[in-house]
């Protein structure tokens, strides 16, 4: 490989690498989120400032693995795109 098709495929992993990044990113806060809300209805079970948080808990969760899913389906498009450059070369 030419120093140059080294910097195309260099290039062409940024978008990909950056994608997966916010996927693990939103993991991440997902997977906090879910296991406070597990343990904090085994120990804060009743309390009223623990019930408007898990209301709130709920709808930021929805969001957040929304926006994994769209990041997953961004990947999978920059892996394809990468997949093909790389077989072009």
């Amino acid at each position: 490989m030419t120093e140059q098709e080294k910097e195309i495929v260099a290039k062409a992993s940024v978008p990909m690498t950056i994608a997966n990044g916010f996927r693990w990113l939103f993991l991440a806060i997902a997977l906090l989120l879910v296991l406070f809300v597990f343990f904090g209805n085994k120990l804060w079970e009743g309390t009223a400032w623990y019930d408007a948080f898990v209301g709130k808990a709920y709808a930021f969760l929805l969001w957040d693995i929304l926006l994994m899913l769209l990041s997953n389906i961004l990947r999978i498009i920059f892996t394809a795109r990468y997949n093909k450059i790389v077989k072009n070369l």
